[in-house]
């Protein structure tokens, strides 16, 4: 049997999930596009103010909204070239916010349509899409968070990722052994026609997941585009921390 197939497919939207947040690395899903974002930073909102905070060694919060900057509660002064930065710096965020949530929403939702289609598929429990369905909405919810932004580090997407995986991955390879022992004892020419159905739900998923994948890329090469610039303005602030070291948003490859 070729269940493992089945797996590889979920696999593959499941990295589409967990490479969301910098909507830049090629994955296995085969999204084209040019950059890797990275930030030492977490990055939520506060009203209309974003905030950047590192407790990492450098323990630094900045606040960035209005073309103001605070560094530790303290307001930044700025020349006149870095308050254009600053400025530029602070609308090509707020226009990236509702694209990284456009992309995520859309990588968890094809993520739970893959892991539910295959669940149900091996173990032959329709109920079992509920549970996902439930999930799903849970994990939606967390991506558009109000407070709490899926950009720039991986650690901001990891209370979405790591629940997905930990709770759904076991059911799945669950279901794959009971279906293959099922395969086993079925007799030739019914394990034939069961592997069968599955390489056929198999090709049809696949080719769905990438299909939609491939719908993201134009977003995605746009967020891309938008967060190089973003870089270019982070790396032309003249204004430092109180150590010296420069702001460094973010950083690109």
């Amino acid at each position: 049997m070729r269940t493992p197939s089945l797996l590889i497919t979920a696999g593959l939207a499941a990295s589409l999930l967990a490479s969301a947040p910098s909507a830049a690395e090629n994955t296995t899903t085969d999204i084209k596009v040019s950059c890797d974002a990275r930030s030492d930073y977490q990055v939520s909102m506060s009203g209309q103010a974003f905030v950047f905070e590192n407790t990492d060694g450098r323990n630094t919060r900045l606040v960035l909204g209005g073309g103001k900057l605070f560094i530790n509660g303290k307001q930044a002064p700025l020349s006149a070239a870095d308050q254009n930065r600053i400025d530029a710096f602070e609308s090509e965020l707020r226009l990236l916010v509702p694209e990284s949530r456009q992309v995520v929403t859309e990588a968890v939702n094809i993520a739970f349509d893959a892991l539910g289609a295959v669940s149900v598929a091996l173990s032959g429990d329709a109920g079992k899409s509920k549970d996902y369905d439930k999930a799903r909405a849970k994990a939606v919810a967390s991506a558009n968070d109000p407070v709490r932004l899926p950009i720039f580090n991986d650690q901001s997407m990891r209370g979405i990722v790591e629940p997905i995986v930990s709770e759904f991955v076991p059911d799945i390879v669950g279901s794959a052994l009971g279906f293959a022992m099922k395969a086993m004892f079925a007799g030739e020419e019914k394990a034939a026609a069961m592997e069968a159905r599955m390489d056929a739900m198999d090709k049809d998923l696949d080719a769905r997941i990438d299909a939609r994948a491939k719908a993201l890329e134009p977003v995605a090469e746009g967020m891309c585009k938008r967060i190089q610039r973003m870089d270019a303005l982070d790396n032309a602030l003249e204004v430092r921390l109180p150590n010296g070291k420069p702001v460094d948003f973010l950083s690109t490859k």
